[in-house]
């Protein structure tokens, strides 16, 4: 019996471990697919758009890679809409200080109008990565990385990595 009572917390927090694990892989994956969507998209125009579709970058101060910025035609109107409107349709991804941005309107990584994308009270992201790897014949493939961890339990990180083809030169 005593020994049942010892084994209790160890195995509770190992449940918790892998509860808070599945949750931010969760986290993350839902984050992934809405950057995998904005990739598929990018490029895609009822006319004859102005720009570029995708770009990769940083914000002063991150490593590479760790800015995208995408444009499609949303509202299908011929031209890539962007600035401070509603209906923009450019779209924005960067690692900033431990956090994922986001924005819409601006096509480039730097400016003030960014939003976090995650509380960073909650989860501090290691890694936000995209890099092309190849292209041919109007496909391109790219590899998106994702890392990071709970601020409240460090030792709860997750790592996810996704391969995104891109047709929409």
């Amino acid at each position: 019996m005593l020994s049942a009572a010892q084994l209790y917390p160890l195995l509770r927090s190992q449940s918790q471990d892998s509860a808070q694990r599945f949750r931010l892989e969760q986290l993350f994956s839902q984050v992934a697919m809405g950057i995998e969507k904005d990739i598929r998209r990018a490029g895609f125009c009822a006319g004859t758009c102005q720009g570029k579709a995708i770009s990769i970058g940083n914000y002063p101060g991150e490593v590479e890679n760790s800015c995208l910025n995408v444009s499609y035609d949303l509202n299908r109107n011929g031209t890539w809409d962007g600035g401070e409107q509603q209906d923009a349709e450019s779209f924005g991804y960067r690692l900033r200080g431990r956090s994922l941005e986001i924005q819409s309107g601006a096509h480039n990584c730097q400016g003030d109008r960014w939003e976090k994308l995650f509380d960073p009270q909650e989860v501090v992201l290691t890694v936000f990565r995209l890099q092309r790897l190849s292209a041919q014949n109007d496909v391109a493939l790219y590899e998106l990385q994702l890392a990071g961890y709970w601020a409240k339990r460090p030792a709860v990180r997750q790592y996810i990595t996704r391969l995104i083809l891109r047709r929409n030169q």
